[in-house]
C-alpha cells in the first residue's frame, strides 16, 4: 500500500523527469529508482568562530557548539592546561600537521586526550586546511564533523563505505587533516584503520593529507616496526593526572566553580576537597571533574567485576588483550620508562577485596617505582583488606612467633552502622579520611570491637575522639550491645614494628566508659606488646596493639 506521501512524491518526480526535463519514459526493462538519503546521513551545517592556540595559557575555553557530535560532553568546557596538554597540541601541530608523521596519541581514558586534540583541530588555519573529525564507538554510529572556513558540518557515518565516501571527497581542494578519536586495537576498527592509512598513503601534489589517531588506550600493543618506518607514525604518550595539577587547576576561580559539584564534601578548602576525591579518582581528571564520588565508586566496581581473568590483567597491566583500561593510570619515571600502576586507591581496595591478595600484589608491583606520591603507601591497607575477605590473617610477634589467628571475615564498606550479624563481620568506612580508624571489626556475639589504624608511616597520630565517636554512634543505633571487650590496634610494616612511635595523642579519657584504660598511650612501640599481622606467606604486613581491656 502506498501512503500519501508517497503518492505525492511520485507525481512530484514523474513531473520533474517527463514533463519538465522531457526524459524517455523507462522501457519494460527498466526501472527508473529515486535514492533519498536519510536525515541522518545529511550534513548539517552551522557556523564556527576562530579559536587562537597560545602555548602559555593556563585554559582553554570549547563552547558547547564545539563539542556536539564529536564524542565529548555536549557542553561548554574549560580545560586546564597542563603541560600534558601543550605537548599533545605541539605534538599535533609539528609532528603531524607539519611534519606529515602519521600520529598516534596514546594514553588512559579520562586523561583529556581527545579535549586536547579538539582544541587543536579548532585552531588549525582553515583557510588552508580543511579539519575532519570521526569519533568512532565499537556499538554505535561514528560521529563526524567537518572543519572548513568558518563553517563546521556533522553528519553520521554508517559504515567503512561511508567513511571512504566522507576521506575521498576532495571538491574543495583544500589540505585535509582527519582525527580518528575513540581508536583501540579492538577488531571491530581493524578495517576502519586500514581505509584510514589507506588514505593517508596516497599523498599527492595537490591536496596534502594528515592523519592522527586519539586512542583510548595507553599501548597499540603488537606493533610491526617496518610498517611504522613506512606509515613515519610517531606516539605521543599523555599521562595521567597528578593530585598537583589538579590543585593547579583549581585555582582558577570559575574552574573551581565549573567543577566544585562534583567535587562534593562539605569541606571549604579547595585543596582539601580535591585531596579527599583524589582517594577515587586517582589519575582520572574525567573522574574528578565528570563524575560525583558515588559514580566514579559504580563505574570502578562495575570495571572490576568485569575483569575476565584478573590474575592475567593484574601480571601485564593494562596492556592485557583482557584489560579494563579505566582501572589504570599512566606515570612517567624516566625519559624511557613509564609504568602503570591501578588508576587510584579506592580501585585497589576495591579489586583487593574482590579478587584476593595474590592479585592485588600483582596489580601494585609498580606503585613503589611511581613517580606519584600519592599512589604509594597503599600495599598495607590494601593488602590487609584483601586478607581479611581472602583467607584471613595469621599474627606474629616482632621475633615471628605466631600469636592468634584473625579469621576470614565479611568486609561491609559503610560510614553508618550496618545491619550487624551474630557473627564478626569487618565495616570499612566509605570516606576514607575520615580520621581515626581503617577498619572495625564487630562480633555480636562474643561482644567484641576491635578498631584498627592500617600505616605504613614510622610514627602516628591518635585521635581517640574519632574512635569515641564510632562507639557513640554504635550505642544510640538499633543495633547496640553492650561492649564487653574493646581492641584498639595499628598496622604497620613489619620492619617498622620494633621503632612505630605514636603522637601527638589526644582524647584520653574518653574511652573510660568503654573499660579501655589510656595507661599505654604515650609508650613506643618496643615497649607496647608488639604483635605482627600477616598471612603466613607475606611478611610485608605487622600490628602494634596499643592496648586491650575487657
Amino acid at each position: 500500500m502506498i501512503d500519501a506521501d508517497q503518492a505525492i512524491a511520485t507525481r512530484t518526480l514523474k513531473r520533474w523527469l517527463f514533463d519538465d526535463n522531457k526524459m524517455l519514459q523507462p522501457s519494460a526493462e527498466q526501472i527508473h529508482v529515486l535514492v533519498v538519503a536519510s536525515e541522518k546521513l545529511k550534513w548539517e551545517s552551522s557556523p564556527v568562530g576562530p579559536h587562537i592556540y597560545d602555548s602559555e595559557s593556563q585554559y582553554f575555553w570549547l563552547k558547547k557548539e564545539d563539542t556536539a557530535a564529536t564524542g565529548l560532553l555536549p557542553k561548554r568546557l574549560m580545560l586546564y592546561c597542563r603541560p600534558n596538554f601543550h605537548k599533545q597540541v605541539e605534538f599535533l601541530r609539528e609532528r603531524v600537521l607539519k611534519d606529515g608523521h602519521l600520529g598516534w596519541v596514546l594514553g588512559p581514558p579520562g586523561t583529556g586526550k581527545s579535549a586536547t586534540a579538539m582544541a587543536f583541530a579548532l585552531t588549525v588555519d582553515r583557510s588552508e586546511w580543511e579539519v575532519i573529525w570521526i569519533h568512532v564507538a565499537m556499538e554505535d554510529d561514528w560521529q563526524c564533523v567537518r572543519l572548513l572556513g568558518d563553517e563546521r558540518t556533522s553528519r553520521i557515518i554508517t559504515d567503512v563505505t561511508e567513511l571512504k565516501e566522507v576521506l575521498n571527497d576532495n571538491d574543495d581542494f583544500k589540505h585535509r587533516i582527519v582525527l580518528i578519536d575513540g581508536w583501540t586495537a579492538a577488531d571491530d576498527f581493524k578495517k576502519l584503520s586500514k581505509v584510514c592509512k589507506t588514505w593517508f598513503s596516497k599523498e599527492d601534489v595537490i591536496m596534502k593529507r594528515r592523519l592522527a589517531f586519539i586512542c583510548s588506550i595507553a599501548s597499540r600493543r603488537k606493533v610491526k616496526d617496518d610498517r611504522d618506518v613506512i606509515d613515519r607514525a610517531m606516539e605521543c604518550p599523555v599521562f595521567s593526572w597528578t593530585l598537583d595539577e589538579y590543585i593547579d587547576a583549581i585555582k582558577d576561580d570559575t574552574f573551581f566553580r565549573n567543577v566544585e559539584p562534583y567535587l562534593g564534601g562539605p569541606l571549604n578548602d579547595r585543596s582539601a576537597m580535591v585531596e579527599a576525591k583524589y582517594y577515587y579518582a586517582g589519575g582520572s581528571c574525567r573522574y574528578m571533574f565528570c563524575y560525583n564520588s558515588t559514580d566514579v565508586m559504580i563505574k570502578l566496581h562495575d570495571a572490576a567485576d568485569a575483569l575476565n581473568n584478573a590474575e592475567n590483567t593484574a601480571t601485564i597491566g593494562m596492556y592485557s588483550p583482557l584489560c579494563v583500561n579505566r582501572l589504570f593510570a599512566m606515570f612517567r619515571v624516566s625519559d624511557v620508562k613509564k609504568v602503570t600502576p591501578l588508576i587510584s586507591r579506592y580501585a585497589a581496595m576495591v579489586i583487593a577485596i574482590i579478587c584476593g591478595p595474590n592479585t592485588i600484589r600483582n596489580f601494585m608491583s609498580t606503585i613503589r617505582q611511581s613517580s606519584n606520591p600519592a599512589l604509594n603507601g597503599w600495599m598495607v591497607e590494601v593488602t590487609f583488606f584483601s586478607c581479611i575477605q581472602h583467607g584471613g590473617l595469621a599474627i606474629f610477634d616482632a621475633d615471628g612467633n605466631k600469636l592468634e589467628t584473625w579469621s576470614q571475615s565479611l568486609v561491609v564498606e559503610s560510614d553508618e552502622i550496618p545491619q550487624l550479624p551474630d557473627g564478626p563481620v569487618w565495616i570499612k568506612p566509605s570516606k576514607w579520611n575520615q580520621g581515626g580508624y581503617d577498619a572495625i571489626m564487630v562480633s555480636k556475639k562474643t561482644a567484641f570491637v576491635r578498631m584498627v589504624q592500617v600505616t605504613s608511616a614510622d610514627k602516628h597520630s591518635f585521635h581517640i575522639g574519632s574512635f569515641h565517636s564510632w562507639l557513640e554512634k554504635l550505642m544510640q543505633s538499633n543495633q547496640s550491645f553492650e561492649i564487653k571487650t574493646l581492641e584498639i590496634t595499628f598496622v604497620v610494616t613489619r620492619e617498622k614494628l620494633k621503632s612505630f612511635e605514636l603522637t601527638d595523642v589526644t582524647g584520653q579519657g574518653l574511652l573510660e566508659a568503654f573499660h579501655w584504660l589510656p595507661a599505654m598511650f604515650l609508650m613506643k612501640a618496643p615497649t607496647v606488646s608488639g604483635i605482627c599481622a600477616a598471612k603466613e606467606q607475606m611478611n610485608t604486613d605487622a600490628v602494634v596493639e596499643i592496648q586491650s581491656s575487657s
